[in-house]
């Protein structure tokens, strides 16, 4: 079963070497929840301002104690919390 959800992503962007203050980024997007294999998938694409195409997300939560996200497309990345 899937559910389709609104994403919401906060949080801070700053430059270390310009020593300016950090200014707060919020991204919201339409996406879909489901859950396989006790593990809870959220997948959702994002939109890059003055970019063209999108960047495919998939954050998949393993436990109580680790969280992968990973982002395809005209950005490849695959990042994981513990």
């Amino acid at each position: 079963m899937t559910k389709d959800v609104l994403v919401t992503i906060s949080g801070l962007q700053f430059s270390k070497d310009s020593g300016e203050t950090p200014e707060p980024v919020e991204v919201t997007c339409p996406g879909t929840y489901y859950k396989k294999n006790d593990k809870h998938y959220v997948i959702y694409d994002e939109l890059v301002e003055g970019i063209p195409g999108t960047i495919k997300n998939k954050v998949r939560i393993l436990d109580d104690q680790k969280v992968e996200i990973i982002k395809s497309g005209i950005t490849n990345t695959h990042m994981v919390f513990e």
